[in-house]
């Protein structure tokens, strides 16, 4: 499921874990987005209420947001690297 939130689109957990959102949607989330979808990932698995197949489900979208973060974070550091050589 995707939402609509001031004219973006909004990626729900639900919408994640059901496989309704693609990759390229996940590519396209911030840090803080991405970074909440991850938080709220771990979270649903911690709970221990999961089927095994949800479960595994769940931590490969959960990977998914983890390869984004990095991604972020790469270009981030990048950024403040080129602007510290300034």
């Amino acid at each position: 499921m995707v939402k609509s939130v001031s004219g973006k689109e909004a990626v729900s957990l639900e919408g994640l874990l059901s496989g309704a959102v693609s990759p390229e949607q996940v590519e396209a989330l911030s840090f803080e987005q991405a970074l909440k979808l991850l938080e709220e990932v771990v979270v649903s698995v911690e709970s221990g209420n999961l089927p095994l197949d949800r479960a595994i489900g769940s931590y490969e979208k959960g990977s998914l947001l983890v390869k984004q973060l990095r991604t972020l974070l790469s270009g981030a550091e990048e950024k403040l690297r080129i602007l510290n050589q300034a």
